[in-house]
């Protein structure tokens, strides 16, 4: 019908018919042309979402990792740590599948001196704690103010460290601390084998007793803690035996091993956040322990390769000076392996005079385990 009625138009008609299929077909292409742009709008703007959600999260997680480095800490990268990092597979590298099993929920001890018990005041932690695990004790009642998962296993880290100071000092004599002792290659050696952080002295650097304390605590320095294991035990094996007799005489020793002075992660190196905060609270009434465990910044004697000494920080005390939360912290030991997460065990005296134990272990991030411990603080310690 189309071709018989082209025949008998005119030449206007056919002009104009032939004008409109021309416009009918550029409506057409330009409609198909719109849709493409449209899907190729849609598409870029999906992928420029995704490519800056990705950059943004990349750097978030850029600048955690620059203020974990703040300090002067020498931290491996593969945990972000507060003041400490160790190797997670160089001193265990075979993980048990028991590994992970936590152990079952017991009542806390509730006799002897070093022990704190459950009351009908006790709470769970809550709120924006982000510390899978953790535990806050009046020490001045010994009293369990708050906790979470506070008898199960955790993998304490360098909080390690603190027990190494407190067998250290109930195994020498006052006078000792002045003692002078060479960094030895097998101390040195052991730290690094391991992946543990260092203190700031050097093989062959004749160091005092005290300095080896200090080195131990502010920087968590691996090499620091296993000179000071030989030099009060003879070697590593019979100092980590001192340990778990101590943790024995705690009466902790069902739930808490030690295999290393340092706090390289072992299947059978384990503890417990309130076994954490009970060695704390031994620390903390010896006399040693505390002067060490309670320092900010320290500056170590002179030495034959530092004629002015070196100066170290415990970087959890510094982080946290400028936090309210009711008190000031005294004391304080940070961890990190993978396994453990960012940890740490903290003492705080409130305004009105009371001491509190914290330890919380498995958070996000070292300062995320600092403001954890401010939180802890602010929203249960009176």
């Amino acid at each position: 019908m189309e071709k018989n009625s082209k025949k008998f138009m005119t030449s206007e008609e056919r002009i104009a018919y032939r004008r409109h299929k021309r416009r009918m077909r550029r409506i057409q292409v330009y409609c198909e042309l719109a849709l493409i742009a449209l899907v190729v709008i849609v598409s870029i703007t999906l992928a420029v979402t995704h490519i800056g959600g990705n950059k943004k999260k990349v750097k978030v997680e850029a600048e955690e990792k620059q203020e974990l480095s703040v300090g002067a800490e020498k931290e491996s990268e593969k945990e972000k740590q507060s003041g400490l990092k160790v190797s997670n597979d160089s001193v265990d590298k075979k993980v048990e599948a028991t590994e992970n099993t936590e152990i079952e929920e017991e009542p806390v001890a509730t006799g002897g001196i070093y022990s704190a018990k459950d009351t009908d005041k006790t709470v769970e932690i809550g709120g924006d704690i982000v510390s899978q695990y953790g535990i806050l004790i009046n020490n001045k009642t010994k009293e369990i103010v708050a906790r979470r998962n506070a008898t199960e296993k955790i993998v304490p880290a360098s909080m390690t460290k603190v027990m190494t100071v407190l067998v250290a000092a109930n195994n020498i004599k006052p006078e000792q601390l002045d003692e002078k002792i060479t960094m030895s290659h097998e101390a040195i050696d052991y730290s690094y084998a391991g992946g543990g952080s260092t203190s700031g002295f050097v093989e062959d650097e004749e160091v005092t007793v005290r300095d080896l304390f200090y080195g131990t605590i502010l920087p968590s320095g691996g090499d620091a803690a296993a000179q000071l294991a030989m030099y009060v035990a003879g070697d590593i094996d019979s100092f980590v035996k001192l340990m778990n007799d101590q943790a024995a005489s705690l009466g902790i020793s069902g739930t808490t091993h030690f295999t290393n002075p340092v706090g390289f992660h072992s299947s059978e190196h384990y503890s417990t956040p309130y076994d954490i905060a009970i060695i704390m609270m031994a620390a903390l009434d010896n006399e040693i322990c505390k002067e060490v465990v309670t320092t900010k910044v320290y500056n170590s004697t002179a030495t034959n390769v530092n004629p002015e000494g070196i100066t170290i920080s415990n970087w959890f005390l510094r982080r946290i000076e400028d936090k309210e939360f009711g008190g000031n912290i005294e004391g304080a030991k940070t961890g990190y392996v993978d396994e453990s997460g960012s940890c740490a065990v903290s003492s705080m005296v409130t305004e009105s005079g009371t001491e509190y134990i914290c330890c919380t272990a498995k958070s996000s991030s070292s300062w995320r385990c600092i403001y954890d411990h401010v939180d802890i603080y602010k929203n249960y310690a009176k």
